[in-house]
């Protein structure tokens, strides 16, 4: 019986990388472990094919492993993080967000669990590797990726998605969740809004939409604020689901660091129910010294209003 397993090749000519991906077959053995994620008793312990949804996907650390990034899984922020080549990439089982050095994209298809293994499609690897050419020979079970010696490393122009300005990239925005993406009905929980990235914010404003049936905002605020070099506003309407948070520096500053944090929502379940945190329900607007918009997104997350267990 044919096991379910990878075999990668590396050939000598530094241009190219050939990576050969065996078909696996229904029922096979477990797959290899030790890819970004264990294995988890709730999905399947064996691959049945890397082809999902007539087009391939592979498994993300095979692949970084191979092109020389550094393959790391963070438990408690439940994220992959590839380091290597100028580039440290972060990105979200089920998250269509990911970032480049602090830089967002969003992907077409997001990246998912199958087997015990994070998987991502051809796109992605062209995007997040910024390879010049990539091609799966579906016939021959080849991948094969070409490089230009001097595109290995990272560009700056690789940050910005095809049509935005090189003066105007957007900024990769954190949401921290608590742990599982959920909450139990009458538990209080907190949201956090960061921007660990990004340098230079003069001032900020968030604005959360939610469903107020589902929870209830107590709270909106930066633990970090400080009365004597900053003013901040908020506002809660716990009738009509919204809650905004307006912050911003006195005086100039020239060199402003990143900021941890934005913003903390402490809230409350109200009921069962999915409250996202997308671009429809929570926008975040940064300004510079000079009152410039700070292009920025956040990674979309939903968290889960549960019954008490």
């Amino acid at each position: 019986m044919k096991r379910n397993h990878f075999l990668l090749y590396r050939f000598f000519f530094p241009p190219v990388l050939l990576l050969g991906a065996i078909l696996f077959s229904a029922g096979g053995a477990s797959v290899e472990g030790g890819d970004v994620l264990p294995a988890d008793k709730g999905l399947p312990s064996a691959l049945t094919s890397p082809v999902q949804e007539e087009s391939p996907v592979f498994p993300l650390r095979r692949i970084f492993k191979e092109m020389g990034y550094e393959v790391c899984w963070e438990a408690e922020n439940k994220r992959a993080v590839l380091t290597g080549r100028g580039r440290r990439i972060v990105l979200y089982p089920q998250n269509p967000l990911y970032s480049i050095n602090g830089v967002v994209y969003r992907m077409a298809r997001p990246p998912f669990l199958e087997g015990g293994r994070l998987m991502v499609d051809l796109e992605f690897v062209r995007q997040a590797a910024g390879v010049s050419e990539l091609f799966w020979d579906e016939a021959r079970d080849l991948l094969e990726i070409s490089f230009k010696e001097d595109e290995r490393m990272w560009n700056p122009k690789d940050a910005y998605p095809q049509g935005a300005s090189e003066k105007c990239p957007t900024w990769f925005l954190e949401v921290l969740l608590p742990e599982e993406n959920r909450a139990e009905i009458g538990e209080s929980f907190t949201i956090e809004i960061g921007a660990p990235f990004v340098e230079g914010i003069h001032s900020y404003e968030v604005r959360f939409f939610f469903n107020p049936e589902l929870i209830k905002v107590q709270d909106i605020k930066n633990p970090s604020y400080r009365e004597s070099e900053e003013f901040c506003m908020k506002e809660i309407n716990n009738r009509e689901g919204i809650a905004e948070y307006t912050q911003t520096n006195l005086g100039f500053k020239a060199d402003i660091p990143p900021r941890r944090t934005l913003v903390v929502l402490e809230a409350v379940g109200f009921s069962e129910g999915a409250v996202p945190l997308s671009r429809e329900t929570l926008h975040v607007e940064l300004q510079d010294n000079t009152a410039t918009k700070i292009p920025a997104a956040v990674e979309e997350k939903t968290l889960h209003i549960c019954a008490p267990r």
